[in-house]
This record gives C-alpha cells, sequence and structure tokens, in this order.
C-alpha cells in the first residue's frame, strides 16, 4: 500500500511519529492502518448491537440499575 500526502501534512506526521516513539514512515503508515481497522471493527460491533435489539438500547443488568438509576 502506498499513500500520497502533501508536505506539510507529512511535516506534521513526522513530528507526530517522533512523538509516538515511531522510527519509519512504515511504522507510521502501519499504525494509521491499526486504527483504522480498530475502529471499523468497533463501528461494526455497534452496529451488530443495533441490529440484534432492534435499534432499541440494549437492557441493563440489575447490578448496573443499581450502580445507576437513571
Amino acid at each position: 500500500m502506498q499513500a500520497r500526502v502533501d508536505a506539510g501534512f507529512a511535516r506534521e506526521l513526522e513530528a507526530d511519529a517522533a512523538v509516538l516513539g515511531l522510527r519509519s514512515a512504515s511504522e507510521l503508515v502501519r499504525e494509521g492502518l491499526r486504527l483504522v481497522h480498530k475502529q471499523a471493527r468497533e463501528l461494526a460491533m455497534a452496529a451488530s448491537y443495533d441490529e440484534f435489539y432492534a435499534g432499541k438500547p440494549a437492557p441493563v443488568s440489575k447490578v448496573t440499575a443499581a450502580l445507576w438509576p437513571e
């Protein structure tokens, strides 16, 4: 995979990589792709909850209800 970014954004990404301890552009891209993958999995899981519960809130356990009565 390859990505092209403008020079200004590339400089920002190099600074971000240093903060994150990433030593190369490849490490930076891999970390970015991991974050995209994680977000996609979270959104897919949320969609499956919505589908299972038909868009209604998931039921709350008795313990949760006792701790946060709302």
